[in-house]
């Protein structure tokens, strides 16, 4: 098989982050708003080269999934991109919030020798930063039994395991009320119809949006 472009692993990345959290097949207007393209756009790149390469199976008016070609080189991508992750965040410094950003820019350059260095070197680490598993050299991830805090009704106490979108901008507002894996929050109220959740956080109570509260993974405290 031809190694996939950096563009083409792009999308593979988005789609297993998509499966991982549980959607599957992964629409394709989904797909374009996670990219900032347009939806012709992916349907052009899931359609062509990569239902040419075997690395998806595309359903019109369906969606898409990873085959285990996809799943394989996909995998091998988030590999790439959680150590570095790791790296910039637990050796270099940088901010927790701003760290997938510039993982994105590392994790197409890195071969597979320097990725097995570079976990021994960490002490190979079962998560990133945000708390999402690190697949294993054969791609394997344990299941983490999390689910999203927007399932929690009051008055539960969860504790924070990971932040299932790793979008900056999301990152950054997380970072800013003091949500990070390992926090524990407690649901003191559930508006309805799918208004925010009102959660407290030991110093202060927050008001945290439900499709925010829907990417942050948690389990009973």
């Amino acid at each position: 098989m031809t190694k996939p472009t950096k563009s083409e692993e792009e999308y593979l990345e988005r789609i297993y982050r998509f499966e991982e959290s549980g959607k599957k097949p992964v629409k394709t207007n989904d797909l374009a708003q996670d990219l900032g393209v347009s939806p012709a756009s992916v349907t052009e790149m899931i359609s062509g080269p990569l239902s040419v390469k075997g690395l998806v199976k595309y359903t019109p008016y369906k969606g898409v999934t990873l085959t285990e070609k996809g799943k394989k080189v996909a995998s091998a991508t988030m590999r790439k991109h959680r150590l570095a992750e790791r790296l910039l965040v637990d050796v270099v410094g940088v901010n927790w919030g701003e760290s997938h950003e510039e993982a994105c820019k590392l994790e197409h350059a890195l071969s597979e020798d320097v990725v097995e260095k570079l976990d021994n070197a960490l002490g190979n680490p079962a998560s990133c930063p945000h708390g999402n598993i690190i697949p294993d050299p054969k791609g394997i991830v344990p299941p983490d039994n999390s689910e999203p805090l927007s399932d929690y009704e009051p008055p539960s106490e969860v504790e924070v395991i990971r932040i299932s979108n790793e979008r900056t901008d999301l990152l950054r507002q997380l970072c800013s009320l003091g949500i990070f894996p390992g926090v524990k929050l407690k649901v003191i109220q559930k508006s309805p119809l799918g208004g925010p959740l009102l959660v407290d956080l030991g110093k202060c109570q927050i008001a945290v949006g439900k499709d925010i509260a829907k990417l942050i993974r948690v389990k009973p405290a």
